[in-house]
C-alpha cells in the first residue's frame, strides 16, 4: 500500500514539472513575439562604396558641379577652408576632414538639404551631420562678426557709381542703403504668436545695411516678425550703439518711407511715384520730386539685391527648419558672412559656365544640381 502511495506522488510531482516547462514555454513564446516578430525591423545600414570625402573631392573636380553644389568656384570652396583652419578653429575628427565638414555645411545651407539626405550623401548618421553642422556653423558666424563691417569705417572715398552720371552730385555723399527683410522659420512653444509677421508665419525681422557694392556692412537679426521696422532701427542703434556703422557727418544711407527722413538716413519724397516699377511702360518722371524717388529707388536696390543675392544662394533662409532661436540666428548671420567673403574673393566672375550656371542657381530657386551618378564614381574608383 505504502509502495502504491510512493508511486501515485512521483507521478504528480512529474506530472508538476511538466505543466510548469508548459507555462514558462508560453511566456517565453509570448515574450519572443511581442519583443522580436513584432518590433519593426531596422533598415541595414547602407554601406557605401565611397567616403564623403571622396565625394567631396569629385564635386570640388568639377567647377561647374561645385557651384551648382556648394553655391562658390572651386577656388573659393579652398580659400574659405584655409581661412576657417588657420584663423576660426576648423577641426577634423578621426573620420571627417575639415574640408568635409565645411561641405557639409555648404551643402545644407545652399540645397537647403535636411539633415537626413546630408546623412545619405555623405555617409554618416545624423547625429554626425548636426555635429559637424554646428561646428562649421560657429566658425563661420565668428567669421561673419569680423568681415560684416565697412572696410572703411571713415567712409573717406566715395562709391564710383555716386561721383559721376545721373547721382551726381546730389548723392555723393550716399555712403550705402538701409533696410529689412523676413526670415521665414519655425517656432515652436508659446513664442509662436510673438514671430508672426505680416505673412501670418513667423519670422524674424531683419535689419541690414549695405555699402552700393552689395557688401553687407551691418546686421540685426533676431527680432520677432510682428515688430514694425522702424522700431528694429531704433532698438539696434541703442543696443548696438558702437557697432553700427553710424553715417559720418553729410553722409547718408537711403531709406524707404517707413523709416522717414532723420540726420544719416534719407528717405524719398511721400506722397509721390518712388517705386521703379511705377517708372516703367515709358511713365518717366514728370517733377522733380518724382526724378529725386526715381534715382533714389535706383541706388537703394542695392540692397534689394543684395537680398535676392543671398536668399537665392543660400536657400535654407526661404525657410529654415527648426533649429531653435539662438542657431537659426546663427544661420542667417553665417550665410551673410559667406555672402562677404564671395563679394571680397572674386564674387561670380568665373569662366563661361558661370555665364549660363550662375544665372540659372541664382534665378531658379526649384533648381536640382545635376550631380555625377554617385554609384558610378564609386565603381570607377574602385577599379
Amino acid at each position: 500500500m505504502n509502495s502504491l502511495m510512493t508511486i501515485d506522488s512521483d507521478q504528480d510531482e512529474d506530472e508538476d514539472v511538466h505543466s510548469l516547462v508548459e507555462i514558462a514555454l508560453l511566456f517565453y513564446m509570448c515574450w519572443y513575439y511581442n519583443h522580436v516578430c513584432l518590433r519593426p525591423r531596422q533598415a541595414p545600414h547602407r554601406q557605401l562604396l565611397y567616403s564623403g570625402n571622396a565625394w567631396v573631392q569629385h564635386i570640388l573636380a568639377h567647377e561647374e558641379n561645385c557651384y551648382d553644389t556648394f553655391r562658390m568656384r572651386r577656388d573659393q570652396f579652398l580659400s574659405l577652408h584655409q581661412l576657417l583652419v588657420h584663423r576660426y578653429g576648423l577641426r577634423s575628427t578621426n573620420n571627417i576632414s575639415t574640408e568635409e565638414c565645411l561641405a557639409i555645411f555648404l551643402y545644407i545651407v545652399s540645397g537647403p538639404h535636411s539633415n537626413r539626405l546630408a546623412a545619405v550623401t555623405f555617409g554618416h548618421s545624423k547625429s554626425t551631420i548636426s555635429l559637424k553642422f554646428r561646428h562649421a556653423l560657429r566658425r563661420i558666424y565668428n567669421l561673419g562678426v569680423d568681415i560684416i563691417k565697412p572696410r572703411d569705417p571713415t567712409f573717406s572715398k566715395p562709391h564710383p557709381k555716386v561721383t559721376r552720371g545721373a547721382y551726381f552730385p546730389w548723392f555723393e555723399n550716399c555712403i550705402g542703403a538701409l533696410d529689412g527683410t523676413h526670415i521665414k522659420l519655425q517656432v515652436s512653444g508659446e513664442r509662436n504668436m510673438t514671430f508672426i509677421g505680416r505673412h501670418m508665419v513667423p519670422t524674424f525681422n531683419l535689419l541690414a545695411v549695405v555699402d552700393l557694392g552689395c557688401r553687407f556692412i551691418f546686421v540685426y537679426s533676431g527680432r520677432p516678425g510682428s515688430m514694425h521696422d522702424y522700431s528694429v532701427l531704433q532698438h539696434a542703434l541703442v543696443q548696438y550703439h558702437n557697432h553700427f556703422p553710424h553715417p559720418p557727418q553729410d553722409k547718408f544711407y537711403l531709406v524707404d518711407a517707413a523709416y522717414g527722413n532723420t540726420p544719416g538716413f534719407l528717405a524719398p519724397y511721400r506722397n509721390t511715384r518712388y517705386h521703379l516699377q511705377h517708372f516703367q511702360h515709358g511713365h518717366l518722371p514728370d517733377t522733380m520730386e518724382e526724378l529725386f524717388n526715381y534715382r533714389h529707388a535706383q541706388l537703394r536696390c542695392s540692397i534689394e539685391r543684395a537680398f535676392g543675392q543671398l536668399k537665392n544662394k543660400f536657400r535654407i533662409l526661404k525657410s529654415i527648419p527648426n533649429y531653435g532661436l539662438c542657431t537659426s540666428n546663427r544661420i542667417i548671420v553665417a550665410c551673410m558672412a559667406l555672402h562677404n567673403f564671395l563679394k571680397d574673393n572674386g564674387g561670380d566672375s568665373g569662366g563661361d559656365w558661370t555665364k549660363a550656371s550662375i544665372l540659372t542657381c541664382n534665378n531658379d530657386e526649384n533648381i536640382a544640381p545635376d550631380l555625377p551618378d554617385l554609384m558610378e564614381y564609386a565603381g570607377s574608383n574602385a577599379d
